[in-house]
């Protein structure tokens, strides 16, 4: 695992933890819609708190295509690797 990805990793816990403390361990594989219990607008606040704790922003685009975890962890690795904002 790159040092990217465990910075992404750690800030989708830390996001996810503040938005739903009630959730306990983050399964990477998890829908953020049907298994986490997001719905479009947290999902969107999910994103926002995460590109904020990494200086980061990602593409409506990109999102639109991210149905779990997994999906969005790697598509913000990728934009850090892309050099972020």
């Amino acid at each position: 695992m790159t040092e990217n990805r465990t910075r992404v990793e750690q800030a989708v816990r830390d996001a996810l933890q503040a938005a739903l403390p009630e959730l306990g361990e983050v399964d990477f594989d998890a829908a953020l819609t049907s298994d986490v219990g997001l719905d479009s607008v947290q999902v969107m606040d999910l994103v926002m708190e995460i590109e904020d704790r990494l200086d980061v922003s990602v593409s409506v685009e990109a999102l639109a295509e991210t149905r779990t975890l997994n999906e969005l962890a790697e598509r913000i690795t990728a934009t850090l690797g892309e050099g972020g904002r």
